[in-house]
């Protein structure tokens, strides 16, 4: 089969541009943020948030589209078409909540109509990449890498040079975005196909599955929001959002992941499934390992005070961990799922099938982790705890879902194939992370900790090209298996 080397060079592709987007994104944020007044970049965040919800409609095309693909189809100019559609009527609806929005935040109603720059877009590039998710997910890797760069560029010329300030931010980013879809669009060329109405019908006929996920997502992102209006300050929301700063990373290692959603719906099977876990955890645990051990460094860096938030670190960081293979049962649960195989589904054949009750079960639990988010913030206020003690009750909470969903993401995968989850070179590469820590014991003592910048950053440097040596040597010693998976891949990526 053509397409199964591809399952872990996917994988490793989109994880190395989401880990290298980190330092674009940051340029980018600081070219921003100096050019803004704290009110636009306010307002940019506002109007930035308010667009993408809007813009998540594009799921209840692109997610049917994108599982036709990879079962053989020529969905795309389907898809695009139906996203035309939609965004016309989108961009009308958003006309109408204009007046309020700009109220709502104390400004005038230009500012939020600068979101229609890049409503359109959006709802094309989501539609896009989308599909790519179901047939060729390296596109959607190779098309984000592109507009890292041409938003950086873009911002630049835009906002820096040319000072256009608010409107030149949203300038930059659609300009992005648009040459971002167009890379997609373009490396998907041969699942173009011909416009079919009754296909576009279909997809939006089932549009209660990915609605679920867009409100379970929205549900989920209410935690932050509710947690700094019920503790009445954002400072516990600081020492959050500086060690959520770190755990996120950790949780990129599902990035590996995907190229099994589309192997699983061409037909794949148990071995995919095993081999793209073996490759997740081969990255996966030195990444929590690593999070565990440069936390503290890393948070002192960003600010010596939020050093205090390293127990909140630690929790994150096994929450994000554990998160992360809850999106490998997803994967598997959607792959496997064939509601949609027949030309005749119905509504109801919608509502009964798998992935409309693991996306229902999805919604349930970030319900219940904003509530048990909310329980924990009026008991740390009640008992006047600290805003670490509080940020440290938010991270437990994060645990019990992350904890709860990827139980419920591996029951439902198991009652669709039998698959074993190889534990042999798990423990392989848990000793090799834990070798890795014994290897840079020493640099604790030859550099110390120290609040200035430069210093900490070197030492941090120092452990992290230490630390990856150590690691890879390890791994290359004592697992033949994952010597081979590493050299596969590398001969994929430079062949």
């Amino acid at each position: 089969m053509a397409g199964r080397p591809r399952l872990r060079l996917t994988g490793f592709v989109s994880f190395v541009v989401r880990m290298a987007s980190l330092a674009s994104g940051l340029i980018f944020s600081v070219i921003v943020a100096r050019r803004l007044s704290e009110e636009d970049f306010g307002a940019w965040t506002y109007v930035g948030r308010l667009v993408s919800y809007f813009a998540v409609t594009a799921s209840f095309i692109s997610f049917w589209a994108g599982r036709d693909a990879g079962r053989g189809g020529k969905p795309l100019k389907t898809a695009l078409a139906g996203s035309v559609l939609m965004s016309l009527i989108l961009s009308i609806a958003y006309l109408g909540v204009v007046a309020f929005s700009a109220e709502a935040i104390g400004r005038e109603p230009w500012v939020v109509m600068l979101g229609l720059i890049q409503l359109p877009i959006l709802h094309l590039l989501n539609t896009a990449e989308g599909v790519s998710y179901g047939h060729k997910p390296i596109a959607s890797a190779y098309g984000f890498a592109v507009f890292e760069v041409a938003k950086v560029a873009s911002a630049v010329v835009a906002v820096y040079f040319l000072g256009l300030g608010l409107a030149g931010v949203f300038i930059s980013l659609a300009l992005a975005q648009l040459l971002q879809a167009s890379i997609l669009i373009y490396l998907q060329r041969n699942i173009l196909g011909s416009f079919r109405f009754g296909d576009l019908l279909r997809w939006l006929k089932g549009f209660t599955v990915p609605l679920l996920t867009v409100l379970g997502g929205f549900v989920y992102g209410l935690d932050v929001f509710l947690g700094g209006v019920l503790y009445g300050s954002a400072l516990p929301l600081a020492y959050w959002q500086a060690a959520l700063t770190v755990a996120l990373v950790v949780g990129m290692y599902n990035n590996l992941v995907l190229g099994l959603y589309p192997v699983l719906l061409g037909g794949g099977g148990s071995r995919d499934i095993e081999k793209v876990f073996r490759f997740a955890m081969l990255l996966g645990v030195p990444l929590l390992f690593g999070a565990l051990i440069l936390g503290r460094d890393i948070l002192q860096l960003l600010r010596p005070a939020y050093a205090e938030a390293s127990s909140i670190l630690v929790v994150l960081s096994i929450s994000y961990f554990i998160n992360g293979l809850s999106y490998f049962f997803t994967s598997v649960v959607g792959g496997l799922d064939e509601v949609d195989k027949r030309s005749d589904v119905s509504l109801a054949d919608y509502l009964r099938s798998g992935i409309f009750r693991y996306n229902l079960f999805y919604l349930v639990l970030a319900s219940a982790y904003v509530a048990a988010f909310s329980l924990a913030t009026m008991y740390a206020k009640s008992a006047a705890m600290t805003q670490v003690e509080t940020a440290q009750l938010w991270a437990y909470a994060h645990l019990g879902f992350s904890i709860s969903l990827t139980t419920v993401g591996y029951l439902f995968s198991r009652r669709r194939i039998k698959f074993q989850l190889p534990t042999k070179p798990l423990a392989k590469y848990i000793i090799a992370a834990l070798l890795m820590t014994a290897a840079i014991a020493p640099i604790y003592l030859i550099i110390p900790q120290s609040n200035t910048a430069i210093i900490q950053l070197t030492r941090i440097g120092a452990i992290l090209l230490t630390g990856a040596a150590a690691y890879t040597a390890t791994i290359m010693l004592i697992d033949t298996e994952a010597k081979a998976m590493i050299k596969l891949v590398f001969n994929r990526l430079f062949s």
